[in-house]
């Protein structure tokens, strides 16, 4: 599982004086199966499989002083491709980039007001959560091998 800041907030298309939309990535988990192929030291490799991740959209009237918040499991896809390089029988970096799809959700409920009454009309979102990771690390292998 990994845990990310990742956070956008926007003004809203619809209010734009008075409104703000925010929707935050708080954790993923991906399980993904790899294809690859080696040649002399190298190792290039595709990936693809689940995708999971914590999805929270949050938006905020300044008119009317009040916030719909939902904060939602979303499943999609992960697609990827990779590189590794063994410097030595025991030592090889890699590079990896991941993209991730927690494809769109749809919910609704009553808005809060700041003084913690429930309003009458109830508000629909639709969330697409997307993200693109790259990581590098070294991987090293302990005895021979052999």
């Amino acid at each position: 599982m990994a845990a990310t800041g990742i956070k956008k907030t926007i003004v809203s298309p619809y209010f734009p004086d008075s409104d703000t939309e925010t929707g935050k990535i708080s954790n993923y988990v991906t399980a993904v199966g790899r294809i690859g192929y080696a040649f002399d030291r190298v190792l290039i490799y595709a990936k693809a499989g689940y995708a999971g991740g914590k999805v929270k959209f949050t938006t905020w009237d300044n008119d009317a002083l009040v916030t719909y918040e939902k904060n939602d499991w979303q499943s999609g896809y992960a697609l990827g491709a990779g590189i590794d390089y063994a410097i030595t029988d025991n030592l090889s970096p890699g590079v990896d980039y991941t993209h991730i799809d927690l494809g769109s959700k749809t919910s609704s409920g009553n808005n809060v007001f700041d003084d913690g009454t429930i309003g009458v009309n109830p508000e629909t979102y639709r969330t697409d959560a997307k993200v693109d990771a790259v990581m590098a690390r070294v991987t090293y292998k302990f005895g021979t091998g052999q």
